[in-house]
């Protein structure tokens, strides 16, 4: 999962930045919209799986479970 987001990360990073032009002062507001809707679907995705990172325990046969104490 690591590697796919650097390479998804890296691949938007030198989509924007390798068009280059005369001005410095003009931006592709478009490549800039899509870069940021990516970022923020990347940081949505990294939220949830922090989130549900100990969720999905498979229960052992032995163990018991605490809510019951």
């Amino acid at each position: 999962m690591k590697k796919l987001t650097e390479l998804v990360l890296l691949t938007v990073l030198l989509a924007l930045f390798s068009q280059a032009e005369a001005n410095p002062f003009v931006y592709n507001y478009e490549a800039l919209r899509i870069g940021g809707l990516v970022f923020t679907a990347l940081l949505v995705a990294g939220g949830v799986t922090v989130l549900c990172w100990g969720q999905c325990k498979q229960k052992r046969k032995g163990e018991e479970d605490a809510s019951k104490i």
